[in-house]
Parts: C-alpha cells; structure tokens; sequence
C-alpha cells in the first residue's frame, strides 16, 4: 500500500541567513516545518538540530500524525513574531471583506521591513511585549514617515491582527493591547453640511434621482452603513413589523440585527412597491449583466436581482452633489447628520446605540457630534437651584 506521506527532509543553505526548513508531502500537500532552528548561527549546530527535526516529524508521522489538522501547541513554539502575522491574516480572510484584507496586508508588509530594522524578524511571537510593538510601530512611522492618523489606523489593524492569535492559543494576550493612539485633530471628512446646502442636496436627488434618494435616506433614517444597505435583499424587509433584518454574514460586527423602518422611511419603501417581486431580489440594486449594462429602462438603486459595488454609490453622489452641486460633504456624512438630528430630538444615546449597532457609548457619540451640545442644553435647563 503506497505512504500517504513521503520521508521529510532537510533544506539547508551554506548561507545562515537563509532559512533552513524540514519538508514532506501528506496526501499530496506540501508541508515546511522550522520549529526554531533558523534561530542557531553555528551551521553544525543548525544541521544537527534540523535533522532531529527531520526524524523527529518522521517518526510522528509513522505514528499516524495527521499534519492537517492544527496543533496549537506546535505553532505557538514554532511562529516568530513575523510568520505569526501571516498566520492570523490568513485564519481571519474567509471571515473579512476584500478591503480590509488589503489594508490588514499592506500593514503587515510595513511592520514586517521595520521589524527587520530594528533587528527582531527572528523574534519568537511567545516572547513579543508591548515594548517590542511600540519600537516595532515607532520605527515604522520614521521610516515611512507617517502621519499620526497613519500610525492610528496600522497599529488598530495590528491589534485587530494579534487578536486572531488569541483564538488559535498562539498567545495568551494581545501584546499590542494598551498601546495608546497618537493625538490627531478631529476630521471634518464626515461632518455634515451646512442646514442651507443640505436643503440643497435634499431638493435636488428628491426631484431628478429618487431611486438614489431612497437609498441614501435609508442610510439617514437607520444608520446602517452604505455596503450593508447594498446588500440588503428583500427577503429581509417586512414591512409589516417595519424593520429591516440584518443577518450576521452581512454587518460589520457580524451580529444579526434588527433595524425599525420610521414612518417617514416607510413612505418611500411602499413607493417602490417590491412586495409581489422575487425575494431574492436586492433592495437596491438594478438589472445589469456583465458587459451588457442595464436592460431596457431599468435603473439602478431599484430592487432587482443584481448586487450594486459600494463605489458606484460613491461615484454618483460625488457627481451629483460635490461636482453638480459644488457641496463638499462626503456620502457617509449622512449616517452622522442622522445622529445629530435624532440626539437633537430627544433620542437617548442607549437607543441610538442599538439602532446603529455600536458597542459601547463611546462608538456612539464618536458618530453624534452634538451630543455635548445636548448635554450642555440639559445642563443649562435643568439645573437644580442650590
């Protein structure tokens, strides 16, 4: 009967910089172990440790050993700091959207060079402290010269990273946890307009784009973030309970949540009359086949069957309100206009917080910028007298 696994064997190089490696095949697929020795500088040490590695896994393997099936155990004394990186990128991909496995990547390829600068890519990820990521991360930003929003945003997505190694029993704790953002002035990328222009902005996609007017007031009126509304089918509308049910696979937070349609929103959901139309259709999508473009007179943000990209969204407000109109307000702007005017209306910061699917009060009022102004008034108003 034919092996299901071929002999391991050693890989080795008269250059000690390159790394060693002991290799096999199980049921046709390639397997490459180190288990540390790369980290031996005399070659006949190196050599003897490599070989007891070799019949080491050999022996394992004759034992039955199934090497696709995860050790925890194996990893964590095997991965240094670096290949710890690749291995939590690659467990979280099936779980993340294709942006942010881009940013994820592009922040591992960055600390990756400065964690050869500073002379630790051979760190074992076990032995990695909060002050190895902080001197990792400074020189980082010194070398790619980075704003303090660019150090913010990769070491939030390190963080994110090294959690993932938590749930393989890689590492105990994140190492990377308590390490402080730098301070940055507040954006004003996502404030709202003016009340005048937003008039505007409302006069003008309400008369000449209300299929797109549609879609964005959802994201005024409910908070859910653009890319969620695009995938929005209508099997998860109900118009009789007024809600809108958000399954885990399709939120940020991956939790199902269930968000009310107001009355104000309902009048345009019953306007686009979809109830005798397939389930499976999008709430706003369109009709557009490959190649083809739409068919007929078809639009797109009206219920159909295919899937419209977030950018398309983008592109067309920048083109009817930041080029037609001459408003610089981004898009998004009006998930925080929602907060504002809903905390402005007496809404309590609990309620907004279940309705926009924040996890804690902080989210919340990082969205609602007059929050304070509403504090402010309660304080003023409603100040006992001494």
């Amino acid at each position: 009967m034919k092996s299901i696994y071929t002999i391991p064997k050693v890989v080795k190089y008269d250059d000690l910089s390159k790394p060693w490696f002991v290799y096999f095949r199980y049921n046709k697929v390639l397997f490459r172990y180190k288990y540390g020795i790369n980290y031996i500088d005399n070659y006949k040490k190196r050599e003897i440790e490599a070989n007891l590695l070799r019949d080491a896994l050999y022996q394992k393997l004759r034992e039955g050993w199934n090497p696709q099936i995860p050790d925890p155990i194996q990893q964590q004394s095997n991965l240094t700091f670096i290949e710890a990186l690749d291995f939590a990128l690659e467990k979280k991909t099936p779980n993340i959207g294709k942006k942010t496995i881009s940013g994820y990547q592009g922040t591992i390829n960055f600390i990756k060079v400065s964690t050869a600068l500073v002379g630790l890519n051979k760190l074992p990820i076990v032995e990695t402290k909060r002050a190895h990521i902080k001197l990792i991360m400074e020189k980082a930003k010194e070398e790619r010269n980075w704003t303090n929003n660019a150090f913010n945003k990769h070491l939030n997505h390190l963080k994110a990273i090294l959690s993932e190694l938590i749930q393989w029993d890689i590492i105990e704790s994140n190492p990377a946890h308590k390490i402080n953002n730098l301070e940055v002035s507040e954006s004003n990328a996502n404030n709202p307009a003016s009340i005048q222009e937003i008039e505007i902005i409302k006069t003008e996609l309400e008369t000449k784009h209300l299929e797109f007017y549609s879609f964005l007031i959802t994201i005024f009126h409910t908070g859910i973030r653009p890319e969620e509304i695009l995938k929005i089918k209508l099997e998860m509308v109900n118009l009789k309970k007024s809600e809108i049910i958000l399954p885990a696979e399709i939120t940020k937070t991956k939790r199902k949540r269930i968000v009310p349609i107001n009355q104000f929103l309902m009048v345009y959901y019953k306007k686009m009359n979809f109830e005798l139309l397939p389930k499976d259709y999008y709430l706003f999508g369109s009709f557009r086949e490959p190649g083809k473009g739409n068919i007929g007179k078809h639009k797109d943000f009206i219920p159909g069957p295919t899937h419209i990209n977030r950018d398309t969204a983008t592109k067309r407000w920048e083109k009817i309100v930041k080029k037609g109109l001459g408003i610089q307000m981004n898009m998004y702007a009006l998930k925080h206009h929602g907060a504002n005017m809903k905390i402005l209306a007496g809404l309590e910061l609990d309620s907004l917080r279940e309705l926009y699917g924040h996890t804690s009060k902080l989210m919340t009022e990082k969205y609602a910028k007059v929050v304070k102004e509403v504090y402010r008034k309660n304080i003023l108003e409603n100040s006992p007298e001494f």
